[in-house]
């Protein structure tokens, strides 16, 4: 049986060498979409761009379908509207699929895009974005096999105690995780959970910051097995991260460069709630736009923390020394942990049919997460 491969991960992400090496080693198709766009030169907008790569992949993959050639597709597919045509079509042709999926972090992306020779450097902004808004390959799209391709260094020594208090993180997981707080050890080992202990998240719904409501949701799971524990220790850690937490509002008239009804992130927020600032006026974009002129309510959102939390737990349970297996799993609900309808025994059935179709088989284990989400706010 062919196989067809899908490249997934961030520009700069080594992505391309990936590509170019395994359709060598299987004398696939390799189709580029950064190539293909290079073709169309720079005369279209984004949209139109894509649509026109998209249409020019397809009448190219033909033949090698056709005839039972390998194919591999090398482009971002961040996200699984993305990921979904070309899977449905391997399939209609009978060809088993892959993901070859690049999770590599922001300062080993951020190098590699630096050290480009060929001038096609992104901004930091753009790849920050790109982060932002990958979601990672899952078995519930229907995808055969998923390699990952991560390069760090295990921590032998915080593998070692992990595998050696793995009992002990299952029965009281919040007291051994406190435990590592006070002696500095979750700093070393875990410094993704470890920057949430500050966080305030500057909503109503959630009376503890993220470290706390992360501990208390974990504390629900707490003896019924590693991997749920695990997927509450680390499902929010994306709250923490650099640039996520966001204050948005949006224009009630033209100000300026702004124009009206447009969305902006209010840079001021935590220090207005704070009382670090009089709030006097919202800061946007480094200018100062008055208070009368912007609609919010202040509240702290955290968007697309589950793309980050997910890309992030991959490296941490890795970098513990879990297999892989493992890892992906934890890393799977972490991705999906905000698809579940809330008030999930009164809503549609339609809804419910839907967060099925996306999550497949981790529905029944997404409810337990949701249940402990719940009870930690």
């Amino acid at each position: 049986m062919s196989t067809l491969t899908l490249l997934v991960g961030h520009p700069s992400s080594g992505k391309t060498t990936l590509a170019k090496t395994r359709a060598a080693h299987t004398n696939a198709l390799l189709l580029s979409a950064d190539a293909i766009a290079a073709e169309l030169g720079d005369g279209t907008n984004v949209r139109d761009r894509h649509e026109a790569v998209e249409a020019i992949v397809r009448e190219r993959i033909r033949p090698a379908l056709a005839s039972g050639r390998p194919v591999v597709l090398d482009s971002t597919h961040r996200a699984p509207k993305y990921r979904h045509p070309w899977l449905v079509l391997a399939k209609m042709h009978n060809y088993r699929t892959e993901a070859l999926y690049v999770n590599r972090s922001l300062e080993q992306i951020t190098a590699f895009n630096t050290a480009r020779a060929d001038g096609r450097r992104l901004s930091a902004q753009a790849l920050r974005k790109y982060e932002r808004h990958l979601q990672i390959p899952t078995l519930a799209e229907r995808i055969d096999h998923i390699e990952v391709v991560y390069d760090e260094p295990e921590d032998t020594e915080a593998a070692a105690f992990f595998a050696t208090h793995e009992n002990r993180l299952l029965l009281e997981p919040a007291a051994l995780i406190r435990e590592l707080e006070a002696d500095g050890r979750l700093a070393r080992w875990l410094p993704e959970l470890h920057r949430a202990i500050p966080v305030d998240q500057h909503n109503p719904h959630h009376r503890f910051t993220v470290y706390e409501h992360i501990l208390k949701a974990t504390e629900v799971v707490a003896r019924s097995s590693l991997k749920l524990v695990w997927t509450m220790l680390l499902h929010d850690i994306g709250k923490a991260y650099p640039g996520i937490k966001q204050f948005t509002g949006s224009l009630v008239e033209a100000w300026g460069p702004f124009r009206r009804k447009e969305r902006v992130i209010i840079e001021n927020g935590a220090d207005i709630l704070e009382g670090r600032d009089t709030g006097g006026y919202y800061l946007v974009k480094g200018q100062k736009i008055p208070r009368d002129l912007v609609t919010t309510n202040l509240n702290g959102h955290f968007y697309e923390h589950e793309n980050i939390g997910a890309q992030l737990a991959y490296r941490i349970l890795r970098r513990l020394g879990k297999p892989h297996a493992f890892a992906y799993e934890v890393a799977t609900l972490i991705q999906f942990h905000m698809l579940m309808p809330r008030g999930i025994e009164e809503v549609d059935l339609s809804q419910i049919h839907t967060f099925y179709e996306k999550t497949g088989p981790y529905a029944a284990d997404l409810m337990m997460v949701r249940l402990a989400d719940n009870r930690g706010k």
